[in-house]
């Protein structure tokens, strides 16, 4: 057993030294930069992102990618455009990331996560797995909201969805109370009951950001969801419907102040 350990030693310390003396170009890479690889490559071509001239679906991507400092066109699609852009699409739909080096990324989710993980300083999508669980716990919770809140949208715009006549042949006065009464409950009771959610995250975070000490794309895409409860553009769904949750309130001020998000925010503003 002795000689055992001796070789078992004699192997390991070989490796070390194998390893230490590898060249640098053989030298596995990090996500952080294979990712910054895949959004930037050699800098000459630049990244595309597409999406409609709202914030939508890309706004958590653009920032992302603001705060990681990755540059990318950001390319705005007018509403006229969108008909026969849509034959171009992989999906038919928006957004789309064009990457340097061809390749086409079409959903949302992985825009961001693929941008959080390009972060130079490892922060908004963390490698360490019991971080990164808690963050993508939050990106769930995110989605929840979304879905509890879909109906609203659908009772207005696609009615037929959810077993109401079309738009076209449901009775107007009929359509206004079926949307109010959709959205006033959801008003009253779902985004109270998430808002409760994260504020315990917050909480649990010391009053700083939903996963921890650090801004994650978790913050970034709970930001979007929830701030759109406070422009006033869905009817029956008042701007002041978040005042009553002042820690969220509050989050939502640190996350809007992060100096890149400021920045990106203020470029965007001219």
């Amino acid at each position: 057993k002795s000689g055992q350990h001796s070789l078992e030693a004699v192997a390991d310390h070989t490796t070390q030294i194998i390893v230490t003396c590898l060249p640098h170009s053989t030298m596995p890479k990090s996500n952080i930069d294979q990712a910054r690889d895949l959004l930037i490559g050699d800098g000459k071509t630049p990244l595309k992102l597409e999406y409609f001239p709202i914030e939508g679906l890309a706004e958590q991507v653009r920032i992302a990618l603001a705060v990681a400092d990755v540059p990318f066109d950001d390319i705005r699609i007018g509403y006229d455009e969108w008909g026969e852009k849509k034959s171009t699409t992989r999906h038919g739909q928006l957004p789309e990331m064009t990457l340097p080096n061809g390749v086409v990324v079409t959903e949302s989710m992985a825009m961001l996560r693929l941008a959080g993980e390009a972060d130079p300083e490892g922060k908004l999508y963390p490698s360490d797995l019991a971080a990164r669980v808690k963050v993508e716990g939050i990106l769930g919770l995110v989605e929840d909201m979304a879905r509890a809140w879909r109906p609203s949208l659908f009772v207005f715009h696609r009615p037929e969805l959810l077993g109401h006549p079309s738009s076209d042949k449901w009775e107007n006065d009929i359509k206004v109370a079926t949307v109010k009464k959709v959205r006033s409950n959801f008003v009253d009771k779902g985004l109270p009951r998430f808002m409760e959610y994260f504020t315990n995250y917050i909480k649990e975070s010391g009053y700083k950001y939903l996963a921890g000490e650090d801004l994650t794309i978790a913050d970034i895409a709970a930001y979007q969801q929830i701030s759109y409860f406070k422009k006033g553009v869905a009817d029956y769904v008042p701007k002041v419907c978040l005042d009553p949750f002042m820690e969220v309130n509050e989050w939502m001020e640190r996350v809007i102040s992060h100096p890149k998000i400021a920045s990106y925010k203020a470029s965007k503003a001219k």
